[in-house]
C-alpha cells in the first residue's frame, strides 16, 4: 500500500513540474511584444462590430469559460456519441491562440491536453481583453505569395484597401468568415464559398444579442 501512495505522489510531483514548465513557457511568450508582421490595434481600436461577429462564429462564451470550454466539449462528445452527430471543433478562441502561437496542428491526444492545459494557465496569467485582442492582431487571414496577412487590420488593407474601423458590415463579415479557413474561403478560388459564409456571420451578428456593447 505503501508503494501505491509513494507512486501517486510521485505522479503529482511529475504534473506539478510539467505545469510549471508549461506555465513558463506560456508567460514567456506572451510577455513579448508581438512581430512586425502583425496588427497591432489596441483592444478598443477593434470596432464591436468586429468583436461581435468574431465571437458570434468562434466562441460565444468566451467572456464566461476559463479558457477551456468544457460544457461544449462535453456537447459535441454527446451529440457524436449518441445523436451520430458529425465530431466538431470546441476550441476556445485562447485555445486557437495557444495552438496558433506555440503549438503544431498534430491532431493527437497528448498535444491536446497540452493545448488545453496551456489555455487554462494562459488565462491565469493574463484578462480577457488581452487574449482576445492577441488572437484578432495575430489570426492568419490569408496568403499572397511570400505575403502572409495577419490580424484585421493588415486583412482590411488587403482584402479592402482601408482601415478597419471604415469598413462596412459586410466588409467586416467577409473577414470574419475567412477565419474559418482562408484557404477553403479564398475569395479569388471560391468566392461564392466565402460570400455564403459571410452572408452567415452577418445573418447571426443580426440575428442575436450583441456579446461586447
Amino acid at each position: 500500500m505503501k508503494w501505491l501512495k509513494r507512486l501517486i505522489v510521485l505522479g503529482i510531483v511529475v504534473f506539478l513540474v510539467y505545469l510549471n514548465h508549461l506555465n513558463n513557457i506560456v508567460k514567456d511568450e506572451f510577455s513579448k511584444p508581438i512581430g512586425l508582421g502583425n496588427s497591432h490595434l489596441q483592444f478598443d481600436q477593434h470596432p464591436k462590430s468586429v468583436i461581435n461577429m468574431l465571437l458570434l462564429v468562434e466562441d460565444q462564451s468566451f467572456f464566461e469559460h476559463s479558457g477551456v470550454d468544457f460544457k461544449e466539449i462535453l456537447r459535441v462528445l454527446r451529440d457524436y456519441t449518441f445523436y451520430d452527430k458529425p465530431m466538431r471543433g470546441a476550441s476556445t478562441i485562447t485555445q486557437q491562440l495557444i495552438k496558433n502561437t506555440l503549438l503544431t496542428r498534430e491532431r493527437k491526444i497528448d498535444r491536446k491536453v497540452k493545448e488545453i492545459l496551456m489555455a487554462l494557465l494562459l488565462e491565469y496569467s493574463f484578462d480577457k481583453k488581452f487574449i482576445l485582442n492577441r488572437y484578432m492582431n495575430t489570426l492568419y487571414l490569408g496568403q499572397k505569395g511570400k505575403k502572409t496577412v495577419l490580424g484585421f487590420a493588415n486583412a482590411s488593407r488587403f482584402y479592402f484597401k482601408k482601415e478597419l474601423g471604415l469598413l462596412s458590415l459586410e466588409e467586416i463579415a467577409t473577414l470574419v468568415a475567412l477565419v474559418k479557413g482562408p484557404s477553403y474561403y479564398h475569395p479569388i478560388k471560391y468566392p461564392q464559398r466565402l460570400a455564403k459564409r459571410a452572408q452567415l456571420v452577418l445573418s447571426l451578428y443580426h440575428r442575436y444579442e450583441k456579446i461586447v456593447k
